[in-house]
């Protein structure tokens, strides 16, 4: 009794599997195969998803053109799922893999305190000293002191291109600077 339904089980499934693959004929294998091609594609090259639009549509009609069944078409559709999910792993495996890249639009390398802070005796020498504006301080601008180009902030009123300043007062990276007068 047991051996004659798994004989009637495993008879049905090799029944099942040789209609399934009679049903399939080379226009359905090739409507599925450029549309699991550009599925991939479209996972490959971000676009506007006309690649994976017109996939999922071949996949559609590759389906219905080489299926005789609705369970057929099923198990075809479970295979090309399948088929696209390990596509997209290795796809995002490649692309997000661990490998660190170096990226244009990030800064990768950390920034030091030196490089952006003025020791305090270099900021005790530039109090007092003067220069000239080498653009408009409205109220912050360029200018030229103890000939080195710095970044300055006008205290008061604006300053013009071209005028004296000296300067008041350096806290961090900010050096406030006024009109020199007369």
């Amino acid at each position: 009794m047991l051996l004659g339904s798994i004989t009637e089980a495993v008879s049905s499934q090799t029944s099942f599997f040789n209609d399934w693959l009679s049903g399939l004929n080379i226009g359905g294998i090739i409507l599925l195969l450029v549309g699991i091609a550009l599925v991939v594609i479209e996972m490959i090259i971000p676009g506007f998803g006309i690649a994976g639009v017109s996939g999922g549509a071949a996949i559609i009609a590759g389906l219905i053109v080489s299926s005789k069944t609705f369970g057929a078409a099923m198990f075809t559709l479970a295979i090309v799922v399948i088929i696209l999910c390990i596509a997209a792993v290795i796809i995002f495996k490649v692309v997000f893999g661990k490998k660190h890249r170096k990226s244009k639009l990030i800064l990768d390398e950390s920034i030091k305190s030196s490089s952006t802070e003025l020791d305090s005796e270099t900021a005790l020498k530039l109090i007092g000293k003067e220069g000239i504006a080498l653009s408009m301080l409205r109220p912050s601008g360029i200018a030229m002191i103890d000939g080195k180009r710095l970044d300055v902030l006008a205290k008061g009123e604006f300053i013009k291109k071209g005028d004296p300043i000296y300067v008041t007062e350096v806290e961090g990276l900010h050096i406030s600077v006024e009109k020199k007068n007369g």
